[in-house]
C-alpha cells in the first residue's frame, strides 16, 4: 500500500485535465482544414458553374442549324415568343397579324444585333434576320468590319463552304441586299450575309430562311358560298 500513498491527488488531476484541455487545440486544425476545404470546394464549384454558364451563353448561337439559339424553324408564334422569353429577352412586335417578332438587342458574341423572327401565312417560324445598327457613310468601314465579323460567326455555325462576292463601297446599291457570302452546302436553307443601303444609311444583315416553310401553302381556305338559287331574273 505504501507505493500508492506516494501518488498525489493533484498529479492525478493534472494528468487527466491537461490533456483534456489541450484536446480542442489538437482538434481545431483538423476542423479548420475540413471547413476550409468545404468553403474552397463550394467557391470552386461556383466558379465552375459560372464558367460553364458563360460558355453555354456564348455557344447557344452555334448549337443548331435548324433555327436560332435553339428556337427551331416551324414553331408557331406563341411558342417562339415563349422560347425568346426563356432566353431572358422581352420580344417586340408580337401582336397578332405581324409578320415578325423582334429581339431589339442580342449579343452575337461581341457584336450587338437586332434579331427578327419571320412568320409565314400559317404563323410558322420560317426565317430569321440579324442586323446591326444603321450607320452614316463616314462609318462605312465599321459596317464592313461588322460584315466580316458576322460572316465569320456564320462560318462557325454553317461551315466554310461559301460563295463570296467581293464587295466595295462602289458596288453597294440602294434598297437591295448586296450579297457578300452565301452558304451553298445547306439544301434546305438559304443563308447569306449582306450590306443594305437604305435612306442614306448602311447596315449589315445576315439571313437564314427555311426554303420549305417559306413556300408552305396557307392552310386557311376561303369559305365557299352557294348562290346558285339567286340567279337574277
Amino acid at each position: 500500500m505504501a507505493k500508492y500513498n506516494n501518488i498525489r491527488p493533484f498529479n492525478v488531476f493534472f494528468s487527466i485535465f491537461i490533456p483534456f484541455c489541450s484536446l480542442p487545440f489538437q482538434i481545431f486544425p483538423f476542423v479548420y482544414y475540413v471547413l476550409l476545404s468545404v468553403v474552397t470546394y463550394r467557391d470552386t464549384m461556383k466558379k465552375v458553374i459560372l464558367i460553364v454558364c458563360a460558355l453555354l451563353a456564348i455557344q447557344v448561337w452555334a448549337q443548331s442549324s435548324t433555327g436560332f439559339a435553339g428556337i427551331n424553324f416551324g414553331l408557331n408564334r406563341e411558342s417562339v415568343i415563349e422560347e425568346i422569353m426563356k432566353l431572358g429577352y422581352d420580344p417586340l412586335g408580337s401582336a397578332d397579324g405581324a409578320d415578325r417578332v423582334v429581339i431589339p438587342v442580342y449579343m452575337m458574341d461581341e457584336l450587338p444585333v437586332q434579331v427578327d423572327f419571320l412568320f409565314n401565312k400559317n404563323d410558322h417560324f420560317y426565317a430569321f434576320e440579324v442586323r446591326t445598327g444603321r450607320m452614316e457613310v463616314d462609318r462605312l468601314p465599321k459596317v464592313f468590319e461588322a460584315l466580316e465579323y458576322m460572316s465569320d460567326r456564320f462560318v462557325d455555325r454553317y461551315g466554310k463552304k461559301v460563295r463570296t462576292t467581293e464587295l466595295q463601297e462602289a458596288d453597294i446599291k440602294p434598297s437591295v441586299h448586296n450579297l457578300y457570302k452565301q452558304w451553298t452546302n445547306h439544301k434546305s436553307l438559304n443563308i447569306y450575309t449582306a450590306i443594305i443601303y437604305k435612306d442614306g444609311r448602311y447596315y449589315t444583315v445576315g439571313s437564314v430562311t427555311n426554303r420549305k416553310l417559306a413556300k408552305e401553302q396557307s392552310k386557311s381556305k376561303s369559305k365557299k358560298h352557294d348562290f346558285s338559287d339567286m340567279m337574277p331574273n
